[in-house]
This record gives structure tokens, C-alpha cells and sequence, in this order.
């Protein structure tokens, strides 16, 4: 399956079916509380289309002749796709284990005074207003939240610090996204992205998706997640 094609052949290459990714997913992904059947098929299919990228973008190193220019922002890119992955999988298992971050309250406007003159200088206040619901609902958290949650109650269920210690660093990567967020002639992508970081994500993901949450583990069609 790995094996570089032979394109004068003519022969054409397809990636693994969104249909098996998710139904590799769907040993996880299934309704809960407060997720329901409609939201699990959205999600499992997010994954799936960014997995089926993760292949594709490996299959590139695999099968063309590209600059290293090239070869460093596809690395970018599947670690940033990789990373979404990641979050995706942290929230459902947040929320399927009761984990997930909830909210009394609901902002519904803003509102902005006007200025006034203290020790000289102009100020203004914002005020937000909240209304409070009838039941709690999910509230949004960061990556870096999700991480946290997950790794203090070890809710991969990985039992491995290996697992935790890297998802600092990779969020660090994941926020070169932001390509205006530099601060001198060397802080560029060229110089960010390399293989092990790209190799890290891959073991990162596999750990993940090769976990207890998958009794049925099909190696096969995370192939180009190995290193």
C-alpha cells in the first residue's frame, strides 16, 4: 500500500474511503449526552476527510520529487491538520466522560460607555450582558484546555506520560498557523518544521487512534501515520 507508484505508468492512486475511516471512528464516536447521533456523524466525518488529507499529503513525499520549501509546508500542514485531529478526539472524549467544560450563562450583548477623563487619561468601559439558561450547555475550550482536561485525568486512556509530554510542543506548532506572528529574518516555516517534528505528530496520532477506545485497531489504513 506504501509503495511509491510508478506515475509514467499511468497507474493513479486512491486513497483510502472516507466510508472506512469512519467506520474505524465509529467505535469511539457514537451518541452521548449532550452529543447527539447528528453531531457524531458531522465530527466522524471531519476526522475522516482530515485523515484521508494526512494520507494524501504522505503519499506526495512518497510520490513526487518536491523542494524542500515544499516538503516543509506539507510537514506544516499535516502537523496543523494532524493537531485538528487531535482536538476533535480530546472534545468527544471530554464530553462522552462528563469532562467537557459547562456554562450557566449565555452572552447575548455588549455595550460600550462613554468615555470619561481619569488622572488625565481617557477610559472607557465594556459591559456584557448574560442571560442564564435552563440547563447548563457546552462551553467552548481551547486546544490547550482540552489537553489538560485530558491528560489530568488521563482520559486517553493511554497510561503514558510518553503521550502528554509532547502535546505542549506540538501546540506551540500548530499555532504557526498564524504565518504574520514573527519575530525576526530566522522565525519562519523553513526553519520551524523538520521530520521529527512530523514524525512526533504521526506517533502522537497513532497512539491515539491505535488506543483501547478501538478494540478493533485496522493498522492497514493508518499506514501513513508509521515512522
Amino acid at each position: 500500500m506504501d509503495t511509491p507508484l510508478d506515475l509514467k505508468g499511468g497507474k493513479k492512486w486512491l486513497p483510502i474511503s472516507i466510508n472506512a475511516m469512519e467506520g474505524h471512528l465509529q467505535q469511539l464516536i457514537v451518541p452521548v449526552p449532550d452529543f447527539d447521533a447528528h453531531k457524531c456523524i458531522a465530527l466522524r466525518k471531519n476526522v475522516s476527510y482530515s485523515l484521508q488529507h494526512l494520507e494524501f499529503l504522505h503519499r506526495c513525499e512518497r510520490d513526487l520529487e518536491i523542494t524542500s520549501v515544499i516538503w516543509t509546508q506539507n510537514a506544516k500542514t499535516f502537523i496543523i491538520v494532524g493537531c485538528g485531529i487531535l482536538e476533535a478526539l480530546f472534545f468527544y472524549i471530554l464530553v462522552s466522560s462528563g469532562k467537557a467544560a459547562k456554562t450557566d450563562w449565555k452572552s447575548v450583548s455588549k455595550a460600550t460607555t462613554s468615555e470619561c477623563e481619569i488622572g488625565g487619561k481617557k477610559h472607557r468601559s465594556e459591559i456584557e450582558y448574560f442571560v442564564k439558561l435552563d440547563e447548563p450547555a457546552l462551553e467552548q475550550m481551547t486546544f490547550d484546555a482540552m489537553c489538560k482536561r485530558v491528560e489530568k485525568r488521563d482520559l486517553a486512556k493511554l497510561g503514558s506520560e510518553e503521550f502528554y509530554k509532547h502535546l505542549p510542543y506540538l501546540r506551540s506548532l500548530r499555532n504557526r498557523v498564524h504565518i504574520h506572528d514573527v519575530n525576526g529574518t530566522a522565525d519562519t516555516d523553513w526553519a520551524k518544521f523538520n521530520r521529527k517534528d512530523l514524525n512526533l505528530v504521526k506517533q502522537v496520532l497513532l497512539l491515539l487512534l491505535q488506543s483501547s477506545f478501538f478494540p478493533v485497531k485496522n493498522p492497514d489504513r493508518f499506514y501513513f501515520l508509521n515512522v
